[in-house]
């Protein structure tokens, strides 16, 4: 058998879960700014908070953002959790269903 080569990977994928009304204002945002998806939206978010969290030191300086998205990212640490993420539960096998709807179960099959 060939052994398959890796691939390396570039990029990687970061999901991000909002609850619906979240949902609804981020389309409306991408409505009215024109933006091709909410997926660009989360890209230009990502990269304004990385230009500032994070700058790079041959970034050119023609490229200096506004206080006002500086202010954004300020003080990090403060920052409440708008959403928390509740872990679905497993599927019950068939004989707790069964206990919980009052059949018993047969001991020795």
């Amino acid at each position: 058998m060939r052994r398959r080569k890796k691939k390396f990977v570039y990029f990687k994928k970061i999901p991000v879960r909002v609850d619906l009304d979240q949902w609804r204002r981020l389309d409306k945002i991408k409505t009215d700014y024109h933006f091709k998806s909410t997926y660009e939206i989360m890209q230009y978010i990502l990269g304004c908070f990385l230009r500032v969290a994070d700058p790079k030191p041959d970034d050119d300086e023609e490229e200096v953002l506004p206080d006002e998205i500086k202010e954004m990212f300020y003080d990090l640490s403060e920052a409440e959790r708008h959403f928390e993420y509740v872990k679905p539960k497993r599927k019950l096998p068939q004989y707790k269903v069964d206990e919980m709807h009052g059949q018993k179960r047969l001991e020795g099959f």
